[in-house]
C-alpha cells in the first residue's frame, strides 16, 4: 500500500495518506463492474451517492444486480440519491422504468440540468469508497464492452467527490481550478470537470509536454479538427506526434466505431492522422465496444476517466476522473490489460 498526496481541485491544500485502490477491467469475458460493485453498494450503511450518464432497467433484469443493490442498501437505512443525465428529449422506455423503480422504493433521483452534458459516471459510498471511470449502467456497457474503473478505499478522495456531486445535485455553480505545482510524487489528483473548465485537457498538456519515453491511450472516441487547431482534442493529438517525433513509443488503441457512424469516422481520421506522424494505432476487436478512457505515461503516471478526447468532453462537459502521478505498480497492471488487448486488436488497413 503506498502513500499518495491527494491534489484537490477547488482548494489549495495537500494532504497525505495510505489507501488501497482495486482495478475493475470490464470485458465481455469477465464483466468485472457487474460483479464486484453490487456488493460494495449493497453494503452501505450510511449514504450512497450515484452520477451516470445513462441508467436503465431491462426486461431480463441486465441491471438488476446494481438496482437491487441500492434497494437494499435503502432498506438498510443508507440515505440514496442517483443523479442521472437529463436532455430535452424524452426518456427512453429503460431509462424510465430504471427511475420509476428507484423513486419506488424511497430512493431520491433527479436528472441533471438538461443544458449540461452529465458524462461523469461516478460512485461514493459511505463516505469512504469512490467508484469512477468509464462504466454507466446499461446492458452494452456492463456486459458487451471494455471498461475502466476504479475502487479508491479513501474517506478523503470521497469527501471531494461527494462535495462535486451535491454542487451538481443542487445545481450550483463553481470555479474549478487545478493547483498550483509542483505537484509531489506520488499524488493522486481528482479531475472534476464543468463545463469550460478544461482541467483534463490541462492536465494532460502537461504531462504529456513531461512525457520523456512512452504514451498508452485507451479511448472510446477521439476527434482531430485540423480546422480548428486550438482545439483541445486538437492540441493534444498535437502533442503526441511530437512525442512520436522525439522517439517516443505512441500507441492508441480506439474504438472501431461499428454501427456508430460519427464513432468510425472520427475515430479513423485521428488514427489515420497519428499513423503518420509515427504513432502505432490500432482499433479493437470487432464485434466489442471499447468505451475505456485511460492514458498511461511513462510507466508511472495514469488517468482514468470518463473523459473522450473530443471537443465536447474535454471542453463543455461534466466529466470525472483521477490522475495518479507516480505510480508504477497500478501503470505496470493496466499496461499489462492494454497489452493484452493490443494483441488481439486490429492494426490500421
Amino acid at each position: 500500500m503506498r502513500r499518495f498526496a491527494i491534489l484537490w481541485v477547488w482548494a489549495f491544500g495537500l494532504l497525505a495518506w495510505a489507501f488501497p485502490v482495486w482495478l475493475l477491467w470490464t470485458t465481455p469475458e469477465d464483466p468485472a463492474y457487474l460483479q464486484r460493485v453490487p456488493a460494495l453498494l449493497a453494503s452501505a450503511k450510511s449514504e450512497v451517492l450515484v452520477a451516470l450518464s445513462d441508467l436503465r432497467a431491462y426486461p431480463d433484469g441486465a441491471t438488476d444486480p446494481l438496482l437491487q443493490a441500492l434497494r437494499r442498501a435503502r432498506e438498510q437505512g443508507a440515505t440514496v440519491y442517483v443523479l442521472v443525465e437529463r436532455t430535452a428529449g424524452a426518456l427512453a422506455p429503460e431509462q424510465r422504468e430504471a427511475e420509476n423503480l428507484l423513486k419506488s422504493w424511497g430512493i431520491a433521483v433527479r436528472g441533471d440540468n438538461p443544458e449540461i452534458t452529465l458524462h461523469a459516471k461516478f460512485l461514493v459510498i459511505d463516505g469512504r469508497f469512490v467508484v469512477v471511470g468509464s462504466t454507466h449502467w446499461t446492458k452494452t456497457a456492463l456486459t458487451r464492452s471494455v471498461q475502466v474503473d476504479l475502487v479508491l478505499d479513501c474517506p478523503e478522495l470521497a469527501s471531494v467527490f461527494r462535495a462535486f456531486f451535491f454542487l451538481l445535485w443542487e445545481g450550483r455553480k463553481a470555479q474549478a481550478k487545478l493547483p498550483e505545482g509542483p505537484w509531489p510524487m506520488p499524488a493522486l489528483l481528482p479531475l472534476l470537470d464543468l463545463p469550460d473548465s478544461l482541467l483534463h485537457a490541462q492536465v494532460l498538456s502537461r504531462l504529456l509536454g513531461q512525457a520523456q519515453r512512452e504514451v498508452q491511450l485507451l479511448a472510446y472516441q477521439v476527434v482531430y479538427y485540423p480546422q480548428y487547431p486550438e482545439s483541445p482534442s486538437t492540441k493534444l493529438l498535437a502533442l503526441l506526434a511530437q512525442g512520436a517525433a522525439r522517439g517516443w513509443r505512441v500507441r492508441a488503441l480506439l474504438e472501431g466505431g461499428e454501427g456508430i457512424a460519427e464513432v468510425a469516422e472520427s475515430n479513423r481520421l485521428a488514427a489515420a492522422w497519428l499513423w503518420t506522424q509515427g504513432a502505432e494505432v490500432r482499433l479493437d476487436p470487432a464485434g466489442v465496444t471499447l468505451h475505456a478512457k485511460v492514458v498511461l505515461i511513462d510507466g508511472q503516471h495514469i488517468l482514468v476517466t470518463s473523459a473522450n478526447w473530443n471537443y465536447a468532453s474535454l471542453a463543455k462537459n461534466v466529466e470525472a476522473g483521477v490522475l495518479f502521478l507516480g505510480a508504477p505498480e497500478l501503470a505496470g497492471l493496466l499496461a499489462q490489460r492494454f497489452q493484452e488487448l493490443w494483441e488481439r486488436s486490429r492494426p490500421l488497413p
